[in-house]
């Protein structure tokens, strides 16, 4: 009976240990482009990783119910804004889910977001609300922030995350903001 307990035991922790390693490694997978990117637009990383747990869960082959693609959640549109300002070939979508490919579009169009947003007061929430919900939505939720002070007793970033009207959106930006705080990558 004993020997039994022991295996039994030995056989549980050799399961949690071969998960989190699993964990760990599809976690990290993608770190060194991830990184190189962001140190390319000058991005912190683990706030572009957290991106990236969020669109893909870094799962490279993805495609979204709206068309987008990859690690980053590309959009073709993007893609193509991308191509037009850096003098780049055009990309089609077997390019545009290939890691590296994507992450850099990713990056280039999440530095856009964050140089537009730069003197908001939120820059980093503004430019995650242009990259889910778009420009044209995340200028209209920065004017109504605009529109009156933050009330007495709210943190400011509650204050303009409850001026987003879409739920999935407003929670899209509190987990990656909460992930990239943390650097917390394994669930």
């Amino acid at each position: 009976m004993r020997g039994r307990v022991w295996f039994g035991i030995g056989l549980i922790f050799s399961v949690i240990a071969a998960v989190g390693l699993w964990l760990y490694s599809h976690s990290t997978q993608y770190d060194e482009i991830i990184a190189q990117a962001a140190a390319r637009y000058e991005m912190d990383f683990y706030l572009v990783k957290a991106l990236v747990y969020e669109e893909s869960w870094f799962r490279s082959d993805i495609r979204g119910a709206s068309g987008e693609l990859g690690l980053m959640q590309v959009t073709m549109k993007a893609a193509a804004d991308f191509t037009s300002r850096n003098s780049f070939p055009p990309i089609n979508e077997d390019r545009l889910l290939e890691p590296r490919l994507n992450i850099e579009v990713g990056c280039w169009y999440l530095r856009q977001s964050l140089d537009r947003y730069k003197n908001s007061p939120a820059p980093i929430l503004f430019a995650l609300l242009r990259y889910n919900a778009g420009e044209g939505r995340a200028d209209n939720w920065l004017r109504l922030a605009a529109a009156k002070p933050v009330p007495t007793g709210t943190a400011p970033e509650n204050y303009y995350l409850s001026l987003v009207n879409f739920p999935t959106t407003r929670d899209y930006v509190r987990r990656i903001l909460q992930r990239f705080r943390s650097r917390n990558y394994w669930f």
